[in-house]
């Protein structure tokens, strides 16, 4: 909770609540202001939480900066998410309140506590990925436990609603608070068909055979704008190889047909799209080559300087419900680092999101490889 010796921060990142007053931060931390790190759905689950005070094992589903988990964070708590930034965030913002963090965070397919007494969940973007999660939860918890749910109004949709009764009992949404609402539920036991959430399929002009977990961008489908990439890769050859926000994997996949010999590395802030890059990995190329690698990362943090020739990327104008350029820039940003001299960053980006400029910014000249009515393929340079 906030103390009186805490660093300048600044007031738009106080979060004032029926449970307390606590400092939120999205990360990066480089996020415009104008996205704050909790909503109005937040709220409503800490008056619950203030309501209900004698939780002693909550599990907390798709809490994206720990909005949730700060008044809990005396308690045995769990918290899973897909994301790794929200679990890095979780960690900030509990040092960021001087609160103990005994968080057990997990990640989508790791067991969930059989233990917990209550389910918090933020309705995620993903419906098939919501399936999933509460189908887990089914599958685990005990009969009857209970779940508070919460999300924006709009967000409760027919096909929302059609889950939570196809997977949980009693379930009843609140009349509507500062444009959020609030369902309650109780488990039921339902036996979970792991492979219900996997999705296969082809794409016969490229040869491939994909893999997809819930949740992951472009499960059905091959992306047009991936499809529109793969029609325009860079010459084979490249020596150290990013693909950048890889979802699936098959911009790296791509490259890899073209240019065997070069080592690859696939990164992705999803847990869900890494699991799927390395079935994608293992199903198209040779695997037992030793240089490929798929890593969940936030950007390219992790990535040493002046480490890779070539960075391919179809970087996301969203963050679950916000849309924001915010993380195509870190990515452009983090690629500059990374990249040698002499090394190509390649983007496919909508025509209307105006990327030519932040990279011109960055890189100097920019030159446009391709472009259709919907979609451009640019191209930048480390000198």
């Amino acid at each position: 909770m906030v103390t009186q010796n805490r660093p300048a921060i600044p007031p738009e990142q106080r979060f004032d609540s029926a449970a307390g007053s606590f400092y939120l931060q999205r990360l990066p931390i480089s996020s415009p202001r104008n996205l704050q790190a909790w909503d109005a759905a937040d709220e409503l689950i800490h008056d619950y939480l203030v309501a209900n005070p004698d939780i002693r094992r909550p599990l907390l589903i798709n809490d994206q900066f720990g909005a949730l988990l700060m008044p809990l964070a005396d308690r045995e708590v769990y918290s899973v998410s897909d994301s790794y930034v929200s679990h890095c965030a979780w960690h900030h913002n509990l040092s960021l309140n001087q609160l103990p963090d005994r968080l057990q965070a997990l990640g989508p397919l790791d067991p969930l506590p059989a233990t917990a007494d209550l389910v918090l969940l933020k309705i995620p973007k993903s419906l098939s990925l919501l399936e999933f999660q509460l189908a887990q939860l089914a599958a685990t918890l005990p009969a009857g436990t209970p779940i508070v749910a919460a999300a924006k109004s709009k967000l409760f949709t027919p096909a929302v609603r059609e889950l939570f009764q196809r997977y949980c009992d009693q379930a009843e949404v609140s009349l509507a608070q500062k444009k959020s609402r609030l369902l309650q539920a109780r488990t039921r036991s339902v036996t979970i068909d792991s492979e219900h959430f996997v999705s296969r399929w082809s794409v016969p002009e490229f040869g491939f055979e994909l893999l997809h977990h819930a949740g992951v961008f472009a499960r059905n489908q091959l992306d047009i704008g991936a499809r529109f990439l793969l029609e325009h890769l860079p010459p084979a050859g490249a020596a150290d190889v990013i693909d950048l926000g890889c979802g699936n994997g098959v911009l790296g996949i791509g490259y890899g047909r073209v240019s065997p010999a070069s080592p690859i590395t696939w990164v992705d802030e999803s847990f869900l799209a890494v699991a799927s890059t390395r079935a994608n990995i293992a199903a198209n190329l040779d695997a037992d080559s030793g240089h490929y690698q798929a890593l969940v990362d936030d950007c390219l943090s992790q990535q040493p300087d002046q480490s890779s020739d070539l960075i391919l990327c179809n970087p996301p104008f969203h963050q679950e419900h916000a849309v924001t350029s915010h993380i195509a820039i870190q990515m452009f940003t983090d690629a500059r680092r990374v990249l040698r001299q002499g090394g190509e960053l390649r983007v496919v980006a909508n025509r209307h999101l105006a990327y030519h400029q932040p990279l011109k910014h960055l890189f100097g000249a920019v030159r446009q490889i391709a472009a259709n009515p919907k979609f451009v393929i640019l191209s930048v340079k480390k000198r």
